[in-house]
């Protein structure tokens, strides 16, 4: 069973809403790059299904968690099919992040009461995902829909959680006007972050998410 409820991980997602969004093929790097996160204040990381390494690879770095970071949610993105959602959450995925809306995916995650972020454009993609019992809908790719655009659908959806993701750029200017638009959590591309040092990798994800965390 999973550890943490869907829930849960909306709460965390509130808490601290910066996830960084990563694949890299090399365990040990891996490791170092989550450990940094997690030192900085991230309590929720996804691991992209990107290579064909990938699944073993998450599983690892799960005992890692489960061992090290016992509170930290490793989520598993790039998640198309139900048959890839049972095998990472056999793997022991906290959520489950797509790119696009698969309602076999949703019934999968409801099954587990675990956190399900499917991806979404439209008024009418973002509303159907969150019919479905989406605990976050991931609108993507939001540099390209922009701030502006994520405010145009908050005026009839307030309530809906949503994770903007996809080419945000980590600096303090881009996530408040991110914030101020109304996103609940930014996923953020850690190719774009300084990721082969450490201590350097830290300070930047603190700074970036003290913007977007809530006031008191």
């Amino acid at each position: 069973m999973p550890r943490f409820t869907a829930a849960h991980a909306l709460t965390q997602a509130r808490r601290h809403p910066l996830i960084p969004v990563f694949y890299h093929a090399q365990e040990d790097y891996a490791r170092r790059v989550l450990a940094a996160c997690y030192a900085a204040g991230v309590r929720l990381f996804e691991f992209t299904n990107r290579g064909t390494q990938a699944p073993e690879i998450f599983e690892r770095l799960q005992r890692f968690v489960e061992a090290d970071f016992p509170d930290l949610l490793l989520g598993a993105g790039t998640i198309f099919t139900a048959e890839e959602a049972g095998r990472f959450i056999g793997a022991g995925a906290d959520f489950i992040i797509q790119p696009v809306c698969s309602p076999d995916v949703a019934a999968v995650c409801r099954s587990y009461d675990l956190a399900w972020l499917p991806g979404a454009q439209t008024l009418n993609e973002v509303y159907e995902a969150h019919r479905l019992g989406a605990t976050l809908v991931k609108l993507f790719p939001s540099a390209y829909l922009t701030p502006e655009y994520l405010g145009i659908l908050r005026g009839p959806l307030p309530q809906v959680p949503i994770m903007v993701t996809g080419g945000i750029q980590p600096t303090v200017e881009s996530l408040t006007e991110w914030k101020a638009a109304g996103a609940t959590c930014v996923g953020l591309d850690a190719r774009l972050l300084d990721t082969d040092e450490p201590a350097h990798l830290t300070t930047q994800v603190r700074e970036l998410l003290a913007v977007l965390q809530p006031a008191g």
